[in-house]
């Protein structure tokens, strides 16, 4: 909000965009934490492992440095899996730097990838590992290895063998969650002077057959990122739950700036006050997932109960899926998670109102 206020030219600006970086990077950690938590919000596409790896290559070179030999070798037909793409570059990119740290004189590092079917699992030694078809991707270097009394660590949250100030910790358990939420299993193998293996194993997706007039399991289209041109003011009622007054007022601001009518409401059986209090002449509600008294699902819940078509936007910095599955078969909402920026605020609240 401020800095729609200042221009660049403006003394303060390079204060407030200090404060911006450093809330991104605030941003940034809680997004590990729920990584690692397995709550941070997937947008799962069916992909081919083979196009998004050829993608990444590029990336990781660049990466690795010139002193290590980058090579990646593409399985075959390989099956196609259900991830979130950006999720898992995240994981395979993290792996690709680990590797590069434990190689400072140089090296090889190999990134392959191959089908393991689920009579070929029992060939390894991980007990977890439930017999399944999977999609194996190997990340293999040729570095300092990894001792086994901290390789028995590795995956836990802040544990780093890093010096103080170059690394959280959160890098191998954000990898670990982002796998696991996948559905898929994470494993290493290590030898002290000769190298680490990091396997990640990723179901085999086989789609479902479609009933007659159903769609298909396409692969999803990537997020959609809004026009810049798009016009995102509106003349709509808003009621806009939210228990964190700063996070309310941004909201409010941000819509009322848009030409919207906002009523707030910091908990949900509020909401239901200043629902009844206006008649229900509510064009469309944004309202937190987590609150106290009544949690978002319930409001809708009960809003439905008055008004079956309303309109509905949560907001949430958890997955969509914990809480969706609380929600009646046929309820339909938009989904906005944390962190959003103000634009995505109003982007949201535009596409639902015009759906």
């Amino acid at each position: 909000l401020l800095l729609t206020n200042h221009r660049p030219s403006d003394p303060s600006f390079p204060d407030i965009m200090n404060i911006k970086q450093n809330a991104n990077r605030a941003a940034s950690l809680v997004r590990q934490l729920l990584a690692f938590s397995r709550k941070q919000t997937l947008r799962p596409e069916v992909l081919n492992l083979t196009d998004v790896l050829a993608d990444l290559r590029m990336l990781l070179a660049r990466l690795v440095g010139n002193d290590i030999k980058l090579k990646v070798d593409h399985g075959r037909d390989l099956w196609p899996v259900k991830v979130d793409i950006g999720q898992f570059e995240q994981a395979v990119v993290n792996l690709a730097v680990n590797a590069r740290d434990a190689m400072p004189a140089g090296g090889d590092l190999t990134v392959r990838t191959r089908n393991v079917t689920a009579e070929e699992c029992k060939a390894f030694s991980y007990r977890e590992l439930a017999p399944a078809d999977y999609v194996v991707v190997e990340v293999e270097d040729t570095g300092s290895g990894i001792a086994p009394d901290v390789l028995k660590k590795i995956f836990e949250p802040f544990f780093t063998t890093k010096e103080v100030g170059k690394g959280t910790g959160l890098g191998l358990s954000m990898v670990y969650g982002i796998i696991k939420q996948t559905g898929g299993f994470i494993f290493c193998d290590s030898e002290v002077g000769k190298g680490s293996t990091f396997r990640i194993f990723l179901p085999r997706h086989i789609a479902e057959a479609k009933k007659a007039g159903e769609p298909g399991d396409a692969p999803a289209a990537p997020a959609k990122v809004a026009d810049p041109a798009k016009d995102l003011s509106g003349s709509a009622t808003v009621l806009l739950v939210e228990d964190e007054d700063a996070v309310r007022m941004g909201g409010m601001r941000a819509l009322t700036s848009r030409g919207y009518t906002v009523h707030e409401a910091s908990s949900g059986v509020e909401a239901l006050e200043v629902f009844e209090a206006l008649g229900g002449k509510v064009d469309i509600v944004v309202s937190d997932v987590v609150m106290p008294e009544m949690d978002g699902p319930t409001l809708l819940g009960e809003l439905r109960k008055r008004q079956p078509d309303i309109k509905f936007v949560f907001v949430s910095g958890y997955a969509e899926d914990a809480f969706a599955r609380n929600l009646p078969a046929d309820a339909h909402f938009g989904f906005l998670p944390k962190p959003f920026s103000l634009k995505q605020l109003a982007t949201i609240v535009k596409d639902v109102l015009e759906s």
